[in-house]
């Protein structure tokens, strides 16, 4: 197993030097939810207009002063919404760096993906943006996303990425929608030049629907299918909101004997088996929305505080919901029991959206626990 292709050297290391409980290692940022795309899966159920209330310039220098109290600066990924849907998205940045943040963008495949403005991006020092693609053909692509064309370009976007000189990586919804054409989707990132493919498995929060969740084997079927082909791919592979994957590599490394059998009381050498990150909602990981508003992430709507009224640092270091996430002894279920927990944890934004508690065990693992 080519263990790189999964998660970065510079990015592990930077990780294991955090105390997570003091610092998150990156910070989802929803600086608007306007967006011109209607996309079936939106976890922000984006709209046309900005949010009247949401974070004005000021306000926005103001949380990037306040995430500078953190000892360790988080990576900072503007998200939306489409951030190009603010007209001070270029100053945001550029305060952002000036404080040494590491900036990353995800723009919508819309008209506002510019050559200009890629290059503003790379003149600004913006450490790569991120692309969705949703099918392998514009027809999956295209109702995924509410409007044709949107395939075409996106496309085009990493073609004007890669003439800047701007890394890129894609972001990829896995579903029931999608999950047949990952294969031929693994064919796009390599040909049109992507860094990184996340692939994104689906939390029925927002617009996204229940009905579309992959089932707890066909997680596992996807995981399998990546174990089996990542060493070949040209590109990093990540995936997003499926922290049992963790599970299933270092399950694979033991199987292959490149790892030691490890009893359940050994949970050093499984974190060791695992060569990336072990955040999750609220470990590691914080979101800010438009409004403001603090979360663990996203996708896990249990308020903890507002920027315009908490101290950024505090609430992420002390509030009982980003303290009870990082605490495994208080998940539920299999997920509280099982030796993998400190590396994996389950994902507790789609337990809480499948069961109503997110310390419950994820609906979509389908491990058990002390059974290699």
């Amino acid at each position: 197993m080519v263990q790189q292709k999964h998660a970065s050297a510079s990015h592990a290391a930077r990780f294991k030097a955090l105390d997570l409980d003091s610092d998150p290692f990156i910070v989802f940022w929803e600086v608007t939810r306007a967006c011109a795309l209607s996309c079936v899966h939106c976890r922000a159920r984006a709209e046309p207009k900005a949010h009247p209330l949401e974070l004005k310039t000021d306000e926005c220098l103001s949380v990037i002063d306040a995430l500078s109290e953190f000892s360790a600066s988080p990576m900072l990924i503007l998200s939306g919404g489409d951030p190009f849907m603010r007209r001070d998205l270029f100053q945001i940045i550029e305060h952002a760096k000036r404080k040494g943040f590491t900036v990353a963008v995800a723009p919508s495949a819309t008209a506002l993906v510019t050559e200009q403005r890629l290059r503003k991006l790379v003149e600004l020092g913006v450490s790569s943006v991120s692309f969705s693609l949703d099918g392998a053909s514009a027809k999956t692509h295209d109702e995924f996303r509410g409007f044709e064309g949107t395939f075409e370009c996106t496309l085009q976007m990493m073609a004007l990425a890669q003439e800047c000189g701007l890394q890129f990586q894609v972001n990829t919804t896995v579903s029931r929608r999608t999950v047949d054409d990952l294969p031929v989707m693994a064919g796009l990132m390599a040909k049109h030049g992507a860094s990184v493919w996340d692939l994104f498995f689906l939390v029925p929060t927002g617009r996204a629907a229940l009905d579309q969740v992959l089932s707890a084997d066909e997680h596992e079927k996807v995981f399998n299918w990546v174990l089996d082909n990542a060493k070949d791919w040209r590109f990093r592979v990540k995936t997003t909101l499926a922290q049992h994957y963790r599970r299933a590599f270092v399950l694979r490394r033991m199987q292959a004997g490149t790892l030691e059998q490890v009893p359940e009381e050994a949970r050093g050498v499984i974190r060791e088996g695992w060569p990336g990150p072990t955040t999750n909602d609220g470990r590691g990981t914080m979101f800010i929305s438009h409004l403001g508003e603090i979360y663990p992430s996203g996708f896990l709507p249990v308020r903890a505080g507002n920027v315009r009224t908490d101290n950024i640092a505090q609430v992420y270091r002390e509030s009982s919901v980003f303290k009870s996430l990082r605490d495994v002894a208080m998940l539920k279920g299999k997920c509280g029991i099982c030796q993998f927990n400190d590396v994996c944890g389950g994902s507790r934004a789609r337990a809480y959206a499948m069961t109503g508690d997110m310390l419950e065990a994820d609906p979509t693992c389908a491990y058990a626990p002390g059974v290699a």
